[in-house]
């Protein structure tokens, strides 16, 4: 089964950039490479970003991964944040 964590960042500053560019260092850093990540920005909100994180369940737990509670947690000092998972229908 395929697995969908977005973690969603709603920002009151506008230095989405900047904090894109540190995600992704963090991403690389922590040498997850069993999962697929992409980083999107809201069309024409420039204080909104998600994050999709793409695995098969088998790779972990039934609930969130380690990188997206950590990426949840640390995003929270920049703004509110939704984290959830989504589960692939067959």
């Amino acid at each position: 089964m395929k697995v969908l964590e977005i973690i969603q960042l709603r920002s009151a500053a506008n230095a989405i950039e900047i904090l894109s560019e540190r995600i992704d260092a963090s991403i690389q850093t922590a040498g997850e490479t069993s999962m697929v990540l992409a980083l999107y920005r809201r069309n024409e909100l420039a204080t909104d970003l998600a994050i999709h994180i793409h695995r098969s369940a088998d790779q972990g737990s039934d609930g969130p991964s380690e990188l997206g509670l950590r990426l949840a947690s640390e995003l929270k000092a920049y703004g509110l944040v939704d984290h959830t998972l989504w589960e692939e229908l067959k």
